[in-house]
């Protein structure tokens, strides 16, 4: 109904200005049978009026009847306190889904929103907008219930909590393409780590059905994850920037935060600025205060991987020349015992590059070839220095009863039993006279 219609029905004096004879017929005022209005150009002028006279207020009151439509819209009462005077009210879908819980009946709110009146059937009613709570808010209750739920379950455990690799090779990313966090994630890993691949999952991360497309992104990466054992992940980071409580709420919804927990991939959570704190990011396996914080803690940073090479390839060094130095000690002790060559020592000494290796960062691979190979070149440097090997191409070896061994003429006495280390065996021996050479 236009303005003018509604200010015939409801203006100071309820009379238009006079219309001139040709213009279009008299507007009917309701002041005659022959003027009368209908029922709806009354409840339109009605509601029209209404609406312009209060607009947006908030309103307090109990909750009552609260009851949700297959369509998604909430119908309940708000009463006063002392229950002599209550007001239908109407909160719709579009609106409705901003809501973290419904409100318990008894509970007090505070309703923002516009009285209005529902034409078809003449009924004042409140259109809903907002609902908080006073207090911790709704919000806050939301957020307590389900935490308190998933404590019971054990999902906030540390006990849960997994490691995360110190020297990853793939990262998965969810978030949103438009936003900021997924640049600043992406800098920080180029930055950091560039041999790590990663793989970005598009969702939404704030609005209505945001929760819903944070689970399915982060099942989507998983399963391609397991897919083949060249697409494994080693982490997954889920983040977005800051925002107020409502646009962080899909990260408190039962739907996503579930999804965090379930994944078999460690995830790290950065919702938000520090002081924001979201349920999926008590039960991921890592928190972080930022987007970029949790790309920190997701890899190492590439100088001190640098670092940790130059160390353990000098710790390497190091442990190989032990390794020679002791070799060439041992030498005539291993030649005074069982058949055992330096062959032996070279066993040895691979056994434990195999465990230096096993805890050395990875990439290092060409410095431990080169130690592999100056292995080889000591062992043979060894085989070379045996007095078995000595035997081996025809000569003899002397030690006495012992098994010292016996060098030099200085060694010998008259009538002196020894023993020859030939190839095939021993042969005991007595020394009838000692010469020196002239």
């Amino acid at each position: 109904m236009s303005a003018e219609r509604q200010a015939s029905l409801f203006g100071e004096q309820g009379v238009e200005a006079e219309p001139a004879a040709s213009a279009r017929p008299p507007v009917r005022d309701g002041r005659s049978q022959e003027g009368a209005v209908s029922v709806s150009e009354l409840n339109e002028a009605a509601r029209g009026t209404l609406e312009g006279r209060f607009g947006q207020l908030w309103v307090r009151g109990e909750v009552a009847n609260w009851s949700r439509s297959p369509a998604g819209h909430r119908y309940f009462s708000l009463r006063d306190q002392d229950r002599d005077a209550s007001v239908a009210c109407v909160l719709f879908r579009g609106d409705a889904w901003r809501l973290p819980v419904d409100p318990d009946d008894g509970m007090e709110i505070f309703v923002h929103g516009r009285p209005t009146l529902y034409a078809r059937q003449g009924r004042f009613q409140l259109r809903v907008r907002q609902i908080d709570t006073a207090g911790q808010g709704l919000w806050r209750i939301a957020f307590e219930r389900l935490r308190r739920r998933l404590d019971a379950e054990g999902l906030l455990a540390p006990e849960r909590k997994r490691a995360l690799p110190a020297f990853p090779r793939r990262i998965g990313v969810v978030t949103s393409r438009e936003g900021a966090a997924l640049h600043d994630v992406l800098t920080v890993l180029r930055r950091r780590a560039p041999w790590v691949d990663v793989v970005v999952r598009h969702c939404r991360v704030q609005g209505e059905g945001a929760a819903r497309e944070v689970r399915d992104a982060l099942q989507r990466l998983v399963e391609w994850s397991a897919h083949r054992p060249d697409t494994t992940l080693d982490a997954i980071i889920l983040s977005r920037g800051g925002g107020s409580t409502e646009d962080l709420w899909c990260f408190n919804e039962e739907t996503a935060v579930r999804a965090v927990a379930a994944s078999p991939v460690p995830v790290i959570c950065a919702i938000g600025h520090e002081v924001d704190v979201t349920l999926c990011e008590l039960v991921a396996d890592l928190r972080a205060p930022t987007p970029s914080a949790a790309a920190e803690l997701a890899v190492p940073d590439i100088r001190s991987v640098r670092g940790s090479l130059d160390t353990a390839g000098r710790g390497l060094a190091r442990g190989l020349r032990r390794l020679v130095t002791r070799g060439r000690d041992r030498v005539d002790t291993l030649a005074r015992r069982l058949p055992v060559s330096a062959g032996h020592v070279r066993d040895v000494a691979r056994l434990r590059l195999g465990t230096i290796e096993k805890r050395l960062p990875l990439g290092i691979g060409r410095a431990l070839a080169r130690s592999r190979d100056r292995l080889a070149g000591l062992a043979a440097t060894l085989d070379a220095l045996s007095p078995l090997e000595t035997v081996a191409r025809g000569y003899a070896v002397a030690t006495d009863v012992d098994g010292r061994r016996l060098t030099g003429i200085e060694d010998f006495e008259p009538r002196q039993r020894f023993r020859l280390r030939v190839r095939g065996g021993e042969v005991a021996a007595t020394a009838d006279a000692v010469e020196p050479e002239p």
